[in-house]
């Protein structure tokens, strides 16, 4: 079996939206309609000696990168049993956050009228076995909405299993319907919270549309509170927030570096930090490398995209056209907030 490149096939699964599977969450390929049709697409291809294009985007030949979480995860390559479990079944979201969209926020679904799939083919958990489950991420849309996500915890609870769980949230809900964190996390040991915040305050709502900042802290004071819960702070980084970062930077001063976790939106896409204008980007430089983040691998990324990603001025513009109607339509305020809004508008109309 020394061949096999991947035990992900027998040992994990990940639940899509709309009812798909995938072998893990590094897959960048379609998706499988059911967990057996993902183990003999994928793992045939690993016994075959074959290592799919859609694994190896991800976690190439020369770089364990996540296969290394799967190496120490018993198989038999026969049978499939949940040691890893990525659970992200619906794409149900109270939010609108400017760098999503309807693939993963039905309120975004709902807004620009497409399909919502977060009812599709909810997940049979009354048949799932997580006896041996060492790692569990709930993500979503908001998994903390998602009524399955409850019942995934009272399976693990039942079979008497106490995996790593780590949640990617936003923070606005801690419970859905009758169900609460409350209740069940207690009995778990290991509780990870990557908390999807890109902006504090004010600026939170307007950033991740429907978030309300009051709650949102609310929830982080008491999560900080449970012994068994560890925090970090998720924050995606684009030309959308960075405006505001300073106040997100200092309201978290307290966090240790290990509890800022940043992710960097793409520098060549249209929320990217390669749309800025130059004339913006030294004062954006200065407040990254002063943070006390700066260490950070993201925070040096975000860096080196200002300092050397060639200005994009079409990108630019259809950013600021984005922010300006989803500011109308939503009747935020976005631009109103934006502190070189001045500077924008002579730019734009060629004053000065």
């Amino acid at each position: 079996m020394n061949k096999i490149y991947c035990k992900a096939p027998w040992t994990s699964v990940s639940y899509m939206p709309g009812g798909k599977y995938s072998p893990c969450c590094a897959w960048s390929g379609g998706q499988f309609n059911s967990r057996e049709e993902m183990t003999n697409s994928v793992g045939g291809a690993f016994f075959r000696g074959e290592v799919p294009r859609e694994c190896a985007n991800q976690c190439p030949p020369d770089a364990e990168g996540w296969r290394g979480m799967y190496k120490n995860y018993a198989t038999d390559y026969k049978t499939h049993k949940i040691h890893f479990l990525d659970f992200r079944n619906n794409n149900l979201c109270n939010l609108k956050c400017r760098s999503c969209g309807p693939r993963f926020s039905t309120s975004w679904a709902s807004e620009v009228g497409v399909e919502d799939i977060s009812l599709y083919n909810p997940i049979d958990v009354a048949d799932m076995d997580l006896s041996e489950c060492k790692q569990i991420y709930f993500a979503g849309g908001e998994p903390l909405l998602n009524p399955q996500h409850y019942q995934v915890l009272e399976k693990l609870i039942a079979q008497g299993a106490d995996p790593a769980i780590m949640y990617s949230t936003n923070m606005t809900v801690l419970g859905a319907k009758s169900k609460h964190v409350k209740d069940l996390w207690p009995s778990f040991s290991r509780i990870n919270v990557h908390a999807s915040i890109d902006a504090v305050g004010k600026y939170a709502g307007i950033v991740r549309s429907g978030s309300d900042w009051i709650t949102v802290e609310h929830n982080l004071k008491w999560i900080l509170t449970q012994s068994n819960c560890n925090i970090k702070i998720a924050t995606v980084i684009s030309a959308i927030n960075i405006w505001w970062l300073p106040e997100l930077l200092e309201y978290f001063n307290w966090l240790t570096p290990d509890q800022f976790e940043p992710v960097l939106a793409n520098a060549d896409s249209v929320i990217g930090l390669g749309s800025i204008p130059d004339q913006y980007r030294p004062s954006l430089i200065t407040m990254l490398e002063q943070s006390k983040f700066a260490e950070h691998i993201n925070m040096k990324r975000a860096v080196d995209a200002l300092r050397n990603q060639r200005y994009n001025a079409t990108n630019w513009y259809r950013f600021l056209a984005q922010q300006m109607i989803q500011d109308n339509y939503r009747n935020e305020n976005w631009f109103d907030n934006l502190p070189v809004k001045h500077d924008v508008y002579k730019e734009t109309l060629q004053i000065g």
